[in-house]
């Protein structure tokens, strides 16, 4: 599809592929994930040898590795009856973790590196402080050194997370725009040019309508729900036109993972894998003919 930083493709939950790695130290998995002690640095390192498998195989300019904040990962985990996100003292042991990975990661040759922080807001919500989780985020991103630093957050963004994310480290800061519009309004360009952030800008629908993907499985037309190459073009051209070309990196706005609950009928693996490559090679082909 012509995609320059391909991520591998995430096979597990994103949370519990890091935090099943913990297990036996510092956590058991016998009834969800639970915290039994203080987390030890494992051996094992999460998903290195797809890295390694990618960086051999894959012809690309470089490897994108997803990796799960500490933020989100103390949203899964539970500290007897309580989230552990209520408990800053296991977020950072968390988020030391988490730089452990990044370390790995870093060394191995990755392109990208990206800390996915899908639970951003629900930490603010449970009462973590602005400064307390940009300072957890940034201790997961110290170890990036010679990749290129990510932060990725989902949903409507407003002015708390987004202060957070430009006083991180992270170089680029990416989010959802192609299904939540309104995100359009959250960053300005001086806002990332004077941070020095580039601007990871979803501009392809990565979680489709459930309506549509039901009816792709009565009747097979896929077609409806890859967006043409001129809605994906004018949502790019508004973009560059807020923040310059400069300071974009196009991207989908997600994963597409959530297609595989729906595979069924005639919405076969085949024709979720075909969404999904007629949506990518959409985007790298205006990005060709725009620069």
């Amino acid at each position: 599809a012509g995609i320059d930083y391909p991520s591998y493709g995430q096979p597990q939950d994103m949370c519990s592929m890091f935090l099943g790695t913990l297990v036996s130290h510092g956590l058991d998995d016998s009834q969800g994930f639970q915290m039994v002690g203080d987390i030890e640095i494992p051996r094992t390192i999460p998903a290195i040898e797809y890295l390694q498998v990618s960086r051999r195989f894959v012809s690309a300019k470089g490897i994108k590795m997803p990796l799960t904040g500490p933020i989100t990962l103390a949203a899964s985990l539970k500290v007897g009856s309580k989230a552990a996100i209520e408990y800053p003292e296991v977020v950072e042991q968390l988020a030391h973790f988490v730089a452990y990975v990044a370390h790995c990661y870093d060394r191995g040759g990755a392109g990208i590196i990206s800390v996915d922080e899908p639970s951003l807001v629900y930490g603010l919500y449970a009462g973590m402080e602005p400064e307390f989780c940009t300072e957890m985020i940034n201790i997961a991103l110290k170890p990036i050194t010679h990749a290129v630093s990510s932060i990725h957050a989902c949903g409507q963004l407003n002015a708390n997370t987004t202060d957070i994310l430009l006083a991180t480290t992270a170089r680029i800061v990416d989010h959802e725009f192609a299904s939540i519009p309104q995100n359009m309004t959250a960053y300005s360009r001086d806002h990332l040019e004077s941070n020095g952030k580039l601007l990871g800008y979803g501009c392809i629908v990565s979680n489709m309508e459930p309506a549509h993907l039901l009816e792709i499985q009565k009747d097979g037309n896929w077609k409806k729900v890859v967006e043409s190459k001129e809605l994906i073009k004018k949502r790019i051209d508004t973009a560059i036109s807020r923040w310059g070309e400069e300071n974009l990196i196009l991207d989908p706005d997600c994963g597409f993972g959530g297609l595989r609950g729906y595979v069924r009928g005639l919405l076969t693996e085949d024709v979720a894998m075909r969404i999904c490559f007629e949506k990518l090679k959409l985007m790298s082909d205006i990005k060709k003919e725009i620069t």
